[in-house]
């Protein structure tokens, strides 16, 4: 990772989920990347496309030779993928900072998991939470100066926003970072996390149309598939998912 411009201290976050939160399911999971510049997250995006150019044409139907169009190939989703194709495209996306929010959904109450509502604001809550474990490490590892300003651009799949409902969740990141939350049910109230100014822009974005996006589901659905892998033994899978660099564990 860059270290961030103390003129321009923007983040660029992308999130895409894996599993939802519903009593049929062991965990939701919502993971991505981070950039710490434009130049580095269009250096990946340049590179990462390369990587699916190469290899897409091996999950389409057409035939190759009178194929013309780039409209109707498939996206490359990670549940789609050859263990070989996934490898390769993970080990590129390892080269980058990666964030995880695990979610374990035995352990969420029913009355969250079976309320349309209840459930948005769960997982909205989750999203904050990954962010601020963000900002706080970003800060804690010198990356980021809170007593400067700081841009937040964060790109979430649209259909996982359709699915589960968010509420406002830019104003709620604003809120938790910029001013602390007072929680009156149990008498607490986090601190401030950005002491300057602090923009906030949610973009909700096509899978299709965003290799960010495309990035953020293969890293997501690779934590999934490694969590149910290893559901008997969740040391093993803590040691599995050492390549994320930022993570929480919920709830």
């Amino acid at each position: 990772m860059n270290l961030i411009s103390k003129e321009n201290q923007t983040l660029y976050i992308n999130i895409d989920d894996s599993g939802k939160l519903v009593d049929t399911e062991k965990v939701t999971i919502y993971a991505g990347l981070i950039f710490t510049s434009k130049s580095e997250k269009d250096k990946f995006i340049t590179q990462y496309r390369s990587i699916v150019q190469n290899i897409k044409c091996k999950y389409c139907n057409q035939n190759i030779s009178t194929c013309n169009s780039n409209k109707s190939c498939p996206e490359l989703k990670h549940n789609m993928l050859k263990s070989k194709h996934n490898r390769q495209l993970m080990n590129y996306i390892k080269k980058y900072h990666t964030i995880g929010c695990i979610i374990n959904n035995t352990k969420v109450y029913p009355n969250i998991k079976n309320d349309t509502a209840s459930r948005g604001r769960f997982l909205d809550y989750s999203l904050k939470l990954l962010i601020k474990h963000i900002i706080k490490s970003l800060i804690k590892e010198n990356q980021l100066n809170p007593n400067l300003p700081v841009k937040l651009i964060i790109n979430i799949d649209e259909q996982t926003t359709k699915t589960n409902g968010y509420y406002n969740l830019r104003d709620g990141i604003i809120e938790e970072l910029k001013y602390g939350i007072i929680n009156y049910n149990y008498g607490s109230y986090s601190t401030p996390v950005i002491s300057s100014d602090l923009d906030v822009s949610v973009c909700y974005q096509k899978s299709e149309k965003s290799y960010l996006i495309q990035a953020s589901d293969l890293v997501a659905g690779t934590v999934r598939r490694l969590y149910l892998n290893n559901i008997e033994n969740l040391l093993e899978f803590s040691k599995r998912i050492e390549f994320i660099n930022y993570k929480i564990f919920l709830p």
